[in-house]
């Protein structure tokens, strides 16, 4: 008995994924910004670090990133000036690679003490990426516990995940829950070291240029271009989405290493030097000159 064949039935088409609804903020109208803006720009050092924002400071190894940074929360303690910029009291929280010992020895020459909370070493080795989301909610929290309004990165390769600096994404992938300090009106600041070799204006910090894009004012210290083995002048080039950011200023630290005082533009230094060289040579002609001139006139000639 012959049997039929039925033919094969369609399988049926697999279940398309419900996707979850996405959740957008309502937009802001331009007339609507004044309020969703909540004020203006709160400067904690006028011109490079602002509540809400991140500032990006990049200098060569040892020469003084850290210097300038612990001056800064020396002068927090009480509040002032550093580098003839106005600097708003407050507490601060730093994450740092270097030793507790260290920065005892910086705290016992500078005397900042109770407004500063330490973070030293906090991992054994590059912390992976759940590791840097935690101690991003530790900074938060520090601000909700204590009032904290300034956090830094010292330095930002030994702390952010990933092992390429130079991937976009990846360096992106650190950065955006940085945002989780800025949205509450923290200050950010990240020291980084520069790329090897000559780099143009505003490309100094090592790594993808989405470190430089991403933050909101970046400063690049470097040292005066003519300056000797023991000289104290260093120049702060800054890029800022902001217009109160200097762009070019000259600071030097004082003998003692506890202060800076700024020098001016470098327009205004280079001027007072090369015046300073002019000047020296003038007065050395007009002595000269007057030496010619003072000759006693030969006796018997007219007029003696």
């Amino acid at each position: 008995m012959s049997q039929t064949s039925q033919p094969n039935s369609p399988s049926p088409a697999p279940a398309t994924p419900t996707l979850p609804a996405i959740s957008l903020p309502p937009e802001v109208w331009g007339t609507d910004l004044a309020a969703a803006a909540a004020g203006k720009t709160s400067w904690l050092w006028d011109g490079y670090l602002a509540h809400g924002n991140v500032t990006l400071l990049t200098s060569q190894w040892k020469s003084g990133k850290t210097t300038l940074l612990s001056i800064l929360l020396a002068r927090r303690e009480i509040g002032g000036e550093v580098a003839g910029l106005a600097l708003a009291p407050g507490r601060t929280a730093v994450v740092s690679e270097e030793a507790a010992l260290l920065w005892n020895e910086r705290r016992q020459k500078l005397g900042f003490g109770p407004s500063v909370a330490f973070q030293c070493r906090p991992f054994r080795g590059k912390p992976a990426l759940d590791q840097w989301l935690a101690l991003i909610d530790h900074l938060a929290d520090l601000k909700a516990r204590h009032g904290v309004d300034l956090a830094v990165i010292d330095t930002l390769a030994s702390f952010l995940p990933g092992r390429d600096e130079a991937h976009a994404g990846l360096m992106l992938e650190g950065l955006l829950p940085l945002q989780r300090l800025t949205e509450r009106r923290m200050a950010v600041l990240l020291l980084h070291h520069p790329r090897k070799g000559r780099a143009g204006d505003g490309q100094a910090a090592r790594g993808s240029g989405a470190l430089t894009g991403y933050a909101d004012v970046v400063v690049e210290m470097r040292h005066y271009v003519r300056a000797a083995e023991d000289d104290r002048r260093r120049v702060l080039h800054g890029y800022s989405r902001h217009e109160q950011t200097p762009r070019l200023r000259v600071i030097e630290l004082n003998p003692e290493g506890t202060d800076y005082r700024c020098l001016g533009g470098l327009c205004d230094v280079e001027f007072e030097e090369t015046w300073g060289l002019l000047r020296r040579l003038f007065e050395g002609k007009r002595k000269r000159t007057s030496r010619a001139c003072s000759w006693p006139s030969p006796v018997g000639l007219p007029g003696t």
